[in-house]
């Protein structure tokens, strides 16, 4: 069933049409869950996908809290995941990007700054207003490549 511009989210779930049409094994967001739920995961991603902070003493630096081997160990597990791979310069550097897997949360992200930039403004911005993503992302090669993301 195709949902018209119209139509309301709220009068979608009234109708009770989200119900899946497939038996799952597992719940799709319990599993997902599993793996971006685990502390420290999702601003790993966001600093090596949005902020290109591709190292480890810098990913490090970027999340205040953040102890080596918990670094260490959610490194590991990304990779083994599938979000992140070792991009190696040499051997005595490596830095980390993001796989096709990897790229495919960075609308999940956006769609968390939606919210909390929304929702959660007395704590995320100074004067305290929400703000939509265009708010935010006010230049346009920037705009673009958001509704880019955004979109799919």
């Amino acid at each position: 069933m195709q949902v018209t511009q119209t139509q309301s989210i709220e009068s979608i779930l009234a109708g009770n049409r989200l119900k899946p049409d497939i038996k799952f094994q597992e719940c799709p967001i319990k599993e997902t869950l599993g793996i971006l739920g685990r502390k420290w995961t999702l601003m790993l991603i966001r600093d090596i996908g949005f902020r290109k902070v591709d190292r480890f003493n810098r990913l490090l630096d970027s999340i205040p809290g953040l102890t080596p081997r918990v670094l260490s160990m959610r490194l590991r597990e990304l990779e083994r995941d599938g979000i992140i791979e070792k991009v190696e310069d040499s051997p005595m550097m490596v830095r980390w990007g993001l796989t096709e897997k990897g790229w495919d949360t960075l609308p999940i992200l956006l769609r968390l700054m939606a919210f909390g930039a929304k929702w959660y403004a007395r704590d995320v911005f100074e004067d305290k207003k929400p703000r939509s993503l265009q708010e935010i992302f006010t230049r346009p090669e920037v705009n673009e490549i958001v509704q880019r993301l955004y979109a799919s």
